[in-house]
């Protein structure tokens, strides 16, 4: 379906509406989808010749199939994996990527696991009615999945993509006294999964309020300085909100808004960036991730890429 499409049917709206979200192009999980069927799509069962190597699963959601079990531990049996294995599940969202990435590494960093799932899905389209026009325009349900390993799998077929990542700096901030801004609630019996609440104004206040401490703060961990970032990926909550990251990273305009053919896919929203920017991706040298959302809370990841592509 189309943003246009939602507007032209429950409208009337300000004549710039559809800029400032500026999704054009949104998708909506089927009735009998769920975010755990999404996940199993992504993943691709087919091509699983890393079932015996994965030690750990890190399962990123906040529109989970059940209140628990987490779909962490739902997957696991859907994929065969050997019962032994760590199962988390993360209550996340739009931060959930950068969240999991900086939890797989430490875990592999200390020996407890060597090689970690992390999977990502959402199915935000349940959460409200299309006519809700603050949230409709701008979601869309997703899943994406990846491995993190401290060395390459021996398993992996030629082809496969390996991106080499050393992380510099991280940063996060929490400020749950501002979950009403942005939160799920089950309240509504007639919701299982949720009903959204967003208030998109106090959501992009937050985030100006922490852009220049976020920023400098990966820049000062890290000794990088802003401008030696060879590719920002940034969180695709609307354009709007990415205009601002855009003007405290000196990037030009409308250069990091790249999801307008798909909508803001919750935590599956820095890896879709990744994927579809891969020419340009596997090229930069420093990459730099920037995520905000439901919390509030925001996080911050600069890493060192020293090879990827196809192996």
């Amino acid at each position: 379906m189309s943003a246009s499409d939602l507007v032209q049917e429950f409208g009337p709206v300000r004549d710039d509406f559809l800029t400032k979200t500026g999704f054009d192009a949104l998708y909506r999980a089927a009735p009998d989808e769920t975010g755990l069927t999404l996940a199993e799509q992504a993943i691709g069962q087919s091509e699983a010749w890393w079932v015996q190597d994965v030690d750990a699963v890190i399962y990123v959601t906040s529109t989970g199939d059940l209140v628990a079990p987490g779909n962490g531990h739902l997957l696991q049996d859907r994929l065969g994996l050997r019962p032994g294995v760590l199962v988390l599940d993360l209550n996340d969202a739009c931060t959930g990527f950068v969240r999991a990435l900086h939890l797989s590494d430490s875990l592999v960093a200390s020996g407890a696991a060597s090689a970690v799932l992390v999977v990502l899905s959402d199915t935000y389209s349940k959460l409200y009615d299309e006519s809700e026009l603050k949230v409709s325009p701008l979601f869309s349900d997703g899943a994406s999945a990846l491995i993190v390993s401290g060395s390459q799998l021996a398993s992996a077929p030629q082809g496969a993509h390996v991106r080499r990542w050393e992380i510099l700096s991280t940063w996060f901030v929490s400020e749950g006294g501002r979950a009403p801004e942005l939160s799920i609630s089950r309240s509504d019996p007639v919701r299982p999964l949720g009903t959204l609440f967003m208030n998109g104004g106090g959501v992009l206040t937050f985030v100006l309020k922490h852009l220049d401490a976020a920023v400098s703060a990966l820049s000062d961990e890290s000794g990088v300085a802003t401008s030696d970032v060879d590719r920002w990926y940034v969180h695709q909550g609307s354009r709007t909100v990415v205009s601002a990251a855009e003007r405290k990273l000196a990037a030009r305009e409308g250069s990091l808004f790249r999801s307008q053919d798909y909508g803001n896919t919750v935590g599956s929203s820095l890896p879709f960036q990744i994927i579809d920017d891969a020419s340009e991706a596997d090229r930069a040298q420093l990459v730099g991730l920037l995520a905000f959302g439901v919390g509030l809370t925001m996080a911050g990841m600069l890493v060192r890429q020293s090879g990827s592509g196809a192996e």
